[in-house]
């Protein structure tokens, strides 16, 4: 039987490296030949050594890849004909069987290019642009869109039950949801407590953080949508001298926010720490995962801390209601960008000082890998195979 040859397209390398190292192993275990497209000259939110790491993990497990000059956000009309040229070329000397597309921008030039070659196309939708709750205004702009791009949408996966439910009003024959991307539960679980103590104490102490400091931890690009500002705000409204902030993670808002940090004077309390390869020692370094995107699909940096039993303050208007289901697990703003409210919501958990055990963990169970392949192998099968 012949191999079939599947492309996997995302707008930078970040998300092939974050959110589809699995995704490539499982089409590999259905004997598909994998291909990657994407942007490796400009990967998005991660450092070069990780982009060089990505390239040899692609290379190690037999991976052709291809670069694609996909442009951030929206782009520009020129360079998205180019980037829609480009994946037509490829289509047209590897005859591909299935596009398996994410990222918006990425997933529109996917579905064009699709539809113009007549290949099969799935597309992961990481949390849509509109959302309940969501700005009236994109409702406006990206409903439509999406449900244009939708008539060139074989099937389309969802990682959160909002999305879901939406995704059903759309010309979709075929609509699927799976919880998120996938975190290693079961991993976590094998770190001793000596040893989850042992990595606090060193983390805290590189960090300059005291045992009776309440510290909090955001993960996640230097972006607006990330909303590491607001935290910032509340941090000065709050004046606790206890409190400290660290932030790992890179991006274009890092001069803004070094520059807020300063304006408020708090360089003896919150951290730029850039981008960081090894969370576990951080995760449980923290007290507080503080995870208030403006927009986000799942959150996969508030639920590997939620993972590590760190409790975390999400968006109740994303997809992050899924696992912060009672306050347990955490506690939800209804408007982030609201300093008033985020400053208040972090002084309560400070006072509460919870930890995510038993009950909590179990509820988040559902998200680990293990769970999350096993439906993707499931939906590859229908869809490629």
């Amino acid at each position: 039987m012949k191999r079939k040859k599947i492309l996997l397209v995302a707008n930078t390398a970040s998300m092939i490296y974050e959110f589809n190292l699995h995704n490539i192993a499982i089409l590999q275990s259905l004997g598909a030949e994998v291909h990657v497209a994407t942007n490796f000259v400009n990967p998005g939110p991660i450092d070069n050594k990780v982009d060089l790491k990505l390239k040899k993990i692609l290379e190690k497990k037999g991976v052709m890849y291809h670069q694609v000059d996909f442009m951030k956000g929206i782009g520009n009309h020129k360079l998205n004909v180019k980037a829609m040229k480009q994946l037509c070329q490829l289509c047209d000397k590897f005859n591909f069987d299935g596009i398996h597309a994410q990222s918006p921008l990425g997933g529109i030039i996917a579905r064009r290019v699709a539809h113009r070659k007549k290949v099969h196309i799935l597309y992961t939708a990481h949390g849509f642009q509109f959302f309940k709750g969501g700005p009236f205004l994109d409702w406006l702009i990206f409903f439509p869109v999406e449900w244009f791009y939708g008539l060139w949408t074989d099937a389309l996966v969802t990682i959160n039950t909002d999305d879901y439910a939406v995704a059903k009003h759309l010309p979709i024959k075929r609509v699927y949801y799976i919880p998120g991307v996938g975190t290693d539960i079961e991993n976590v679980e094998r770190i001793a407590k000596k040893q989850r103590q042992k990595l606090r104490q060193e983390v805290r102490r590189n960090l300059g953080i005291n045992d009776d400091e309440y510290l909090l931890l955001s993960v996640g690009e230097l972006s607006e949508r990330k909303n590491h500002a607001t935290v910032i705000k509340a941090i000065s409204k709050l004046n606790d001298p206890k409190i400290k902030y660290v932030i790992a993670g890179i991006g274009d808002e890092e001069t803004n926010l070094k520059s807020l940090i300063k304006e408020n004077r708090l360089e003896n309390k919150v951290q730029l720490l850039g981008y960081q390869t090894d969370l576990d020692g951080l995760y449980f370094a923290a007290d507080l995962n503080v995870f208030i995107s403006k927009r986000e699909g799942l959150g996969l940096g508030g639920l590997d801390g939620v993972a590590h039993g760190l409790y975390i303050i999400g968006n109740g208007n994303t997809g992050m209601k899924d696992y912060i289901k009672s306050d347990d697990i955490g506690l939800l703003v209804k408007d982030p960008t609201d300093v008033d409210e985020v400053s208040r919501t972090i002084a309560f958990a400070k006072q509460g000082k919870k930890k995510v055990t038993g009950k909590g963990l179990e509820v988040v169970r559902e998200f680990d890998y293990r769970n999350v392949n096993k439906i993707m192998k499931s939906i590859y099968q229908k869809e490629f195979m």
